[in-house]
């Protein structure tokens, strides 16, 4: 069992800064065009996608995770919402060019070979489109002991300051890269009633469980403190037929 397995047994809905209280305040602020079509990377067990589809956005809403999917269906179904949930990787998204106003991610990016990622989101956006990108962003010194811990528990791929990530997103064909938010901690996640949520409970008498949640605190103890977010707004250029 890797972390995003034990995610996906936990039933967590919002695994990014913040949790799902930040990613509600973020979806209300910016405005997104009234039924626009939105493309979630990384949707998990669905509960953004169900918050998105519910406030009148068409959402199609992609992971990699089979489990995390099986409960993001039941989730929408038990919403009675109407998402195309799909298995993808988002490096080789299934959709042809332009198709989406919006691609929405949270804490993803980070887990992929970026230059590619960003790519695709670029790829699949109708001209003018907005992507929506709320990354772990390192905010201190990044040793090579610090970079492969972090690689091998989370299966991070790449950690990169705010500065880099907005080159990163410019190399890419994005314009107008602003930064909505930026945090030089990680911030508490907080707990919050999800009422839909399946947790396995059998997983707290689990000793891989308990081994793995020990290792999560003490890599935030001692890592924590180099480690902040930020949220991407970038444009794709509005002439790009």
């Amino acid at each position: 069992m890797d972390y995003h397995d034990l995610l996906a047994k936990l039933g967590e809905g919002s695994a990014h800064p913040g949790g799902f209280t930040a990613t509600v305040k973020l979806i209300d602020s910016l405005a997104l065009p009234e039924r626009g079509q939105v493309l979630e990377v990384g949707c998990g067990t669905g509960r953004t996608a169900c918050y998105l589809a519910r406030n009148g956005y068409r959402v199609t809403a992609i992971d990699l995770h089979r489990q995390m999917l099986e409960k993001a269906v039941r989730r929408a179904r038990r919403e009675r919402l109407d998402i195309r949930f799909i298995q993808a990787d988002v490096t080789s998204l299934p959709f042809p060019d332009h198709q989406f106003d919006v691609v929405f991610v949270e804490s993803v990016t980070i887990f992929t070979r970026w230059r590619a990622a960003l790519s695709e989101y670029k790829r699949v956006l109708k001209p003018g489109g907005r992507l929506i990108d709320r990354e772990m962003v390192l905010c201190g010194r990044k040793t090579e002991l610090m970079s492969r811990r972090l690689k091998h528990f989370y299966g991070m791929r790449t950690l990169a300051t705010m500065t880099v990530w907005k080159k990163r997103l410019k190399q890419c064909g994005f314009t107008s890269v602003l930064v909505r938010e930026h945090s030089r901690s990680m911030g508490k996640w907080g707990v919050d009633h999800d009422p839909h949520r399946e947790l396995d409970m059998a997983l707290f008498e689990d000793e891989q469980v308990r081994r793995m949640s020990e290792t999560n605190d003490q890599l935030l103890a001692r890592y924590g403190k180099r480690l902040g977010y930020a949220v991407f707004d970038a444009k794709v250029p509005p002439d790009e037929r």
